[in-house]
C-alpha cells in the first residue's frame, strides 16, 4: 500500500541507510534521455542530514547525466529497494544542488556528512563534488515484485573504483579525465563546471547556448502554440477596434 510523508521517518532513515544497493534518476527539461544511475554502500556515501535533507558522495563517472540535470532543473528522485524478507520500496522526491570539489564549501559538506554518521569511503580521491538534496515528498510502497536476494549471499564491496579513483589520482589523471568526460550530458546539458572551465569554455555562454539549443530543438510546441495565441488575441484585438471605429 502506497503511504506518503512530508518528510523522512527516523525508522525509514535508519532501513535505508541498512541497503546495499539505491538508485537516482533525473532528465533534462527537454531531452531524449532519462538518467538512472545505480549507487552502492549508502552507510559510506549517503548522510541523512535531517528529516528533510540528505546528501551523497558523487564519484568520477563515465558521464554526468544527474549533475547536469540538477544544474538545468534540480529535479531529482532517490529510490531505495529491499531485496530481503521484508519487502519495501522507498522514494525521495527531491530538489538538488551540486558541491563541485572545486567549490570552497565542499569541505564543509563532507564534514557535515561525516558528523551525520557517514563513514569514510576508499574511494575518496575519486569523488568530484556532493550532491546535496532536499526532500519535500517521500512515499514508501510495497516492493512485493522486487526479488529476495538469497540468505546464503552477501553484497560484497567492488574494488575496481577505488582502484581505479587511487592509480588515476597517481598520476594526476582525474582532472583530465573528468574534463573529457563529464563537461556535458546526453543531452546537451553543461556538466561539471570544473571540467569546462578546463576546456576553455566561458560558462555564462556555454549556458545560454545550452538553454537555446533545448529551446529550439525540444520546445518547438510551446512556441507554435505561444505563436498561434498571439496571433489570436492580434485578430481579435484588430476585430474590436474596427467595431469601435464603425460605431
Amino acid at each position: 500500500m502506497v503511504k506518503f510523508y512530508p518528510s523522512i521517518p527516523d525508522d525509514i532513515q535508519e532501513w535505508m541507510l541498512k541497503q546495499s544497493v539505491w538508485f537516482t534518476a533525473s532528465a533534462p527539461l527537454a531531452g531524449k534521455h532519462i538518467n538512472v544511475s545505480p549507487k552502492g554502500h549508502p552507510e559510506s556515501t549517503l548522510a541523512v542530514l535531517n528529516q528533510n535533507q540528505i546528501a551523497y558522495l558523487d564519484a568520477t563517472g563515465s558521464g554526468c547525466e544527474t549533475i547536469s540535470h540538477i544544474y538545468e532543473n534540480g529535479r531529482v528522485t532517490i529510490m531505495f529497494c529491499s531485496f530481503g524478507a521484508a519487502p519495501r520500496i522507498l522514494r525521495l522526491f527531491c530538489r538538488g544542488r551540486v558541491v563541485e570539489k572545486a567549490d570552497k564549501d565542499f569541505n564543509a559538506w563532507v564534514e557535515r556528512m561525516i558528523d551525520s554518521g557517514m563513514k569514510m569511503d576508499k574511494a575518496m580521491k575519486g569523488i568530484r563534488a556532493v550532491i546535496v538534496l532536499d526532500v519535500f515528498k517521500v512515499q514508501t510502497s510495497c516492493g512485493f515484485g522486487v526479488p529476495v536476494f538469497p540468505k546464503s549471499k552477501t553484497w560484497d564491496d567492488r574494488p575496481t573504483m577505488p582502484a581505479w579513483s587511487t592509480k588515476m589520482a597517481a598520476k594526476n589523471g582525474l582532472e583530465k579525465y573528468r574534463e573529457n568526460n563529464n563537461w556535458r550530458s546526453l543531452d546537451g546539458c553543461p556538466g561539471l563546471k570544473s571540467a569546462r572551465r578546463d576546456r576553455g569554455q566561458w560558462l555564462v555562454v556555454e549556458h545560454a547556448r545550452a538553454r537555446t539549443s533545448r529551446v529550439v530543438m525540444g520546445q518547438w510546441d510551446a512556441l507554435i502554440f505561444g505563436f498561434l495565441i498571439a496571433l489570436l488575441m492580434f485578430a481579435v484585438g484588430w476585430k474590436l477596434g474596427l467595431l469601435e471605429l464603425k460605431l
